[in-house]
């Protein structure tokens, strides 16, 4: 069994290739891994190479990541693996206030993610493997059966538009029956925050939100989601509610 490890290197950043190289020489020989790295390709087309090589070298899974994602765990695609399941990854958040997971759920079922329905929510898992709508490629492994199963369906989940490409595959495995999972046993860090400064700096934005008085300005309390005025991520809703809103509701 061998297993391609997918790097799309777009935007260099700084923590991501020396932790990714240490990654994989540690765990090279243990998985067969097969290193697939493009640098300054639109990332749609590195992932679709990705997939090419799989199936060139008879690999059984595609390990994914991206650019600004680092600090993997050492033994997290022993966790991956264990689980056996079509698709799964470990947790990672937005890597810009307020730092929600980025393992999303739908509101309404019904609706397709291509369509950019503002109609998803960040959860945090209750247990250690969970079902989601939506994941991520932060450090996510897809049997390559799974890319198999589009092609036969006439699904291309590699398209390059308003839709990240995420959102396309997981809503085709969605319309294949293909469960996603998120892995709870491990948080990859995302951005120039690492995991455990994210609770101090959410506390910091809320903070500054509620000295200028625009606490509340894009949160529906009844809803409890939040909209961030400059959302850098395109699936819309996310749940927010800051710590002095919680209080404000408790009392």
């Amino acid at each position: 069994m061998s297993i391609v490890f997918c790097i799309p290197f777009v935007y260099p950043h700084k923590k991501h290739i020396p932790h990714a190289m240490e990654w994989y020489a540690v765990n090279k020989a243990k998985y067969d891994l097969e290193l697939h790295w493009e640098m300054g390709r639109p990332l749609h087309q590195v992932q679709r190479d990705a997939v090419e090589k799989a199936r060139a070298i008879g690999a059984s899974h595609v390990l994914w990541t991206e650019h600004d994602h680092w600090g993997y765990p050492e033994d997290g695609l022993d966790h991956l693996l264990a689980a056996d399941k079509d698709v799964i990854g470990h947790m990672t958040y937005m890597r810009n206030y307020p730092f929600l997971p980025m393992n999303m759920r739908k509101v309404d079922p019904k609706l397709t993610f291509l369509a950019q329905h503002r109609n998803l929510r960040s959860f945090y898992p209750t247990m250690p493997i969970e079902e989601t709508d939506l994941l991520t490629w932060a450090f996510t492994l897809t049997k390559v059966s799974v890319f198999d199963r589009m092609e036969e369906a006439g699904l291309n989940p590699w398209q390059w538009n308003e839709v990240p490409t995420d959102s396309y595959f997981c809503q085709y495995c969605e319309d294949l029956n293909i469960p996603r999972y998120v892995h709870a046993g491990f948080c990859v860090n995302h951005g120039d925050v690492p995991k455990e400064q994210v609770p101090f700096m959410r506390r910091a934005f809320d903070a500054i939100n509620a000295a200028n008085g625009n606490y509340l300005a894009n949160t529906d309390a009844k809803a409890d989601t939040y909209t961030p005025q400059n959302e850098e991520d395109p699936h819309g809703v996310v749940p927010y509610q800051t710590e002095l809103e919680t209080a404000i509701e408790a009392a």
